[in-house]
């Protein structure tokens, strides 16, 4: 796998927030996207995990090694239907508007061939002391820095 300047996590964070899905935290606006952290307000909101990826081999030739980076989606509601609305369309950007996208982050290139999902939207049940309600999505994703 080529070297990346931002995680996985943030690429898809960016690519979903072009996307219309949520918001950059820094607005102060509805559903904002957070990479690797999810702090405690707003209670409507999505953070995107690195996780595990999958090694797909290596190019003999120059040994490079082949995977596709491991995310999850942590989707995070104040009722069990709005969560589980954001969730579903989460799952629908994943499957459906995700084809060889482009997306800078601070000048840097990237693109997105595809976004997996491995699960989804599993439901965790509220959030221990707050009562919002959670949802996860489990995927790979296959990107390349272009720049």
């Amino acid at each position: 796998m080529s070297s990346l300047t931002h995680s996985p996590a943030d690429v898809i964070r960016w690519l979903l927030i072009d996307l219309g899905l949520g918001t950059d935290p820094s607005e102060s606006s509805s559903w904002p996207i957070h990479t690797s952290s999810e702090p405690d307000s707003p209670d409507n909101s999505i953070s995107v995990y690195d996780t595990a990826g999958i090694k797909d081999g290596r190019i003999q030739q120059t040994g490079e090694t082949r995977e596709h980076s491991g995310i999850m989606l942590q989707i995070r509601g104040v009722t069990q239907p709005i969560a589980w609305a954001k969730a579903n369309a989460v799952n629908v950007i994943l499957d459906e508007s995700i084809d060889k996208s482009l997306i800078t982050i601070s000048s840097t290139d990237y693109i997105v061939y595809a976004v997996t999902r491995h699960s989804g939207p599993l439901s965790l049940g509220r959030e221990p002391g707050t009562n919002r309600f959670l949802f996860t999505i489990n995927a790979v994703v296959a990107l390349r820095q272009i720049n």
